[in-house]
């Protein structure tokens, strides 16, 4: 493949996929309006920095709807059975990723620089966990090769093809996720009074798979279980858990005990003995990178900072708006937030509104 195809050191395209209920750009805010003028900007080769020029997607409710139907058809029904809308846009920005692969980022979330740099050549460089003395590097993970469904559209199967033939032996990285929540783990109770399920927890305003990748496999694969577990109380289960943060982070978790056993979950912290100030890239289960606090979640504040860095910092690859397009006023929710924050209880109340 030429050279600007992918992010450096990956086989991930150079493809960007963001969704937005509507595409009648009249209605959008100007928060969602300005960070899309400045993905437009990047993908023409224009804006936070130099890079080639790459693919741009924005993908309505039908958009994702037929997506659905053409590239999951044997979990449609079970996809359609999810309530809120904010569970069928977090299951999107996996399958898309999944089939075709590139950068997912939120409306709200802005580039600081060219994903196609996104990866440096410290992040390449092995590490140490060490709570276990293991040291991890990038390789080429021993996997079963990806076998297509039988319903996949010809065209895709042709293109499909094509890239396998044109793959090398030469490890790469292969998926890029961001830590969203960086905080001690039990028995200290920050992390949930915080409203987080796991101390050291990745977000999903933000990720970059090559196509097929294991991980969206894995929560695609723990989605179609919960629904059919839980089909009876979908309406009372917190959409974080199901499609989430936290059911992303539990996906990357159970591929890394699967490769990478020795791996202690919550060396990711950027307080690993070891590790430089502001944390580092790491690379687990052979070819998954995975960001600092500050790759995709730089700037907080000096509240609740999780060791988060400037937008300057060198680690800082995307800036996150939190408009929260998804949210509600919802007087329980509100009142739970400052029963854990305020009190330390209400630990397993619904964190965002449905």
């Amino acid at each position: 493949m030429l050279e600007g195809t992918f992010l450096k050191h990956s086989r991930i395209p150079l493809i960007t996929h963001q969704t937005w209920r509507t595409l009648e750009t009249e209605s959008w805010n100007d928060i969602i309006r300005e960070s899309v003028e400045q993905w437009i900007e990047v993908a023409m080769g224009d804006g936070t920095a130099d890079g080639p020029e790459m693919a741009w997607f924005l993908w309505d409710d039908d958009g994702i709807d037929a997506l659905t139907k053409e590239f999951a058809t044997d979990m449609y029904d079970d996809i359609q059975k999810l309530p809120y809308p904010v569970e069928l846009a977090d299951m999107f920005r996996v399958l898309v990723l999944k089939w075709f692969g590139g950068i997912y980022a939120d409306v709200d979330a802005r580039p600081l620089k060219h994903p196609y740099g996104w990866i440096q050549e410290s992040d390449l460089t092995p590490w140490t966990d060490a709570s276990s003395g293991t040291e991890l590097a990038l390789h080429n993970p021993d996997r079963d090769e990806y076998a297509l469904p039988s319903y996949t559209p010809a065209s895709y199967r042709a293109l499909f093809e094509d890239a396998v033939a044109a793959s090398t032996s030469q490890p790469s990285i292969n998926a890029i996720f961001g830590i969203g929540a960086d905080n001690l783990p039990d028995p200290d109770p920050t992390y949930w009074r915080m409203g987080y399920t796991y101390p050291v927890q990745v977000t999903n305003w933000a990720s970059v798979m090559a196509p097929h990748h294991i991980v969206a496999d894995q929560f695609l694969q723990t989605l179609i279980s919960d629904i059919d577990r839980q089909s009876e109380d979908l309406q009372i289960v917190d959409p974080l858990d199901i499609t989430g943060p936290p059911a992303l982070t539990a996906a990357i978790q159970l591929v890394t005990r699967r490769e990478d056993p020795a791996l202690a979950w919550n060396s990711l912290s950027w307080r690993n003995p070891g590790d430089p100030v502001g944390g580092r890239g790491k690379v687990v289960a052979g070819d998954a990178l995975i960001l600092p606090i500050t790759g995709f979640n730089p700037g907080r504040s000096w509240f609740q900072n999780m060791g988060s860095k400037s937008t300057s910092h060198p680690n800082a690859r995307l800036w996150h708006a939190a408009a929260g397009s998804w949210r509600k006023m919802d007087l329980k929710v509100q009142f739970g937030k400052f029963c854990r924050v305020s009190l330390g209880m209400c630990k397993e109340w619904k964190k965002i509104p449905t």
